[in-house]
This record gives structure tokens, C-alpha cells and sequence, in this order.
């Protein structure tokens, strides 16, 4: 396995990552702003249908609590700092594009490439296993290649998935997509719940 490729695999892994983080930004803040919307139109809504006494009471402390809670995930979420984040990776994967196609070069210094390509690998944050294994199955649907019989890949790439890949990747797909599922039906299951406590 040459040095060249390590530094591509990294490469493809960390453009993965930089998505990975952008979608969270995203996601995350629709989340905030359903979230938000939700509070507002509920409020709005028990203050211009009042129902009784009892109900009144629940309503307002449980509404009270559901805006503490979006605004302690505003706080959360802004700690998380997605977008700097993905701008920190995005550099990086540039720079390791460099270093690529500078180990690629016939009289290239493995060595001192190797040393400079540590220093960019500490500047910021690792990819996950998930986006160097969504790295790997993508460069493997999407090049067009045909299959080398002697190593089972597609021509061009050192390495392929495996079923452990494949497997991980459809795993933590579902569980995301169960996962933000969830945390859009949260206000609706939550309004549902106190309306028949009430």
C-alpha cells in the first residue's frame, strides 16, 4: 500500500466528514427553527382557546418547560460549532491534495511528505469509521471501472468494501434517519401526550 494512496483514502474520508458536518449544521438548525414555530403556534393557540382550569395549568408549565428546552439546544447546538468545524476539515482535505499529488511525483520525498502530511492530520479533527467506510463504498459504486480479478476491486482502487462496510453504512443510515425522524415528530408527540394528560 503506497503512501500515495493513504493520503487519498484520508482525503476522500475527510470530504465525507466535512458533509457529514454540514448536514448536521443543517438539520440541526430546521430542527431549531420546527422547534421554535411549534412553541410559538401552541402558545398562540392555548391563549386564544383557553381550556379549562385545570388543563390551563398543565398547559402553561409544560409549554414553559418545552422553551427552556429549545432554548438549552440553541446553546447546545451553537457548541457544536458544525460550520467551523467542517471549514477546519474542508482545508484540510485541500491540503492533503497537495500532498497527494506531490507523493505521486517520481522523486518524491516519502519522508519529509510523511512528516508534513503528520503536522496537517493534527490541525484538525479525524474523520469517523463511518465516513472513511461511506468513502470506500461510494469510490466503489460511483468508479466506473471494471473489476481486477487478482485483488477483487475495481480498477484504480487499492482497496473495497467488504460486507462489514456495506452492513455499517446501511446501520448508521437507519439509525440517522430514525434518529431525525424522532426529533421532528418530538413537539407533536409531546403535544399529544399532554392533551391527554389534561
Amino acid at each position: 500500500m503506497a503512501f500515495s494512496d493513504n493520503v487519498w483514502w484520508t482525503r476522500k474520508a475527510r470530504i465525507q466528514a466535512e458533509k457529514r458536518l454540514l448536514s448536521n449544521a443543517f438539520q440541526s438548525q430546521l430542527l431549531l427553527l420546527w422547534y421554535s414555530f411549534f412553541g410559538v403556534a401552541v402558545s398562540i393557540f392555548y391563549l386564544k382557546f383557553t381550556p379549562s382550569a385545570g388543563q390551563e395549568d398543565l398547559a402553561g408549565i409544560s409549554w414553559i418547560v418545552y422553551s427552556v428546552l429549545v432554548l438549552s439546544m440553541s446553546g447546545f447546538i451553537a457548541g457544536l460549532s458544525f460550520k467551523e468545524r467542517a471549514s477546519l476539515i474542508k482545508e484540510s482535505y485541500e491540503t492533503l491534495n497537495t500532498f497527494y499529488h506531490k507523493a505521486k511525483e517520481e522523486n518524491a520525498d516519502i519522508e519529509k511528505i510523511s512528516a508534513e502530511y503528520e503536522q496537517i492530520m493534527g490541525l484538525c479533527e479525524n474523520h469517523t469509521d463511518y465516513d472513511y467506510y461511506l468513502a470506500l463504498c461510494l469510490e466503489h459504486v460511483t468508479n466506473n471501472k471494471e473489476v481486477d480479478t487478482s485483488t477483487g476491486c475495481k480498477k484504480g482502487l487499492d482497496r473495497c468494501p467488504t460486507w462489514y462496510h456495506w452492513l455499517s453504512i446501511t446501520w448508521w443510515l437507519a439509525k440517522r434517519y430514525v434518529l431525525l425522524t424522532l426529533l421532528y415528530l418530538l413537539p407533536v408527540i409531546l403535544l399529544v401526550a399532554i392533551e391527554k394528560l389534561a
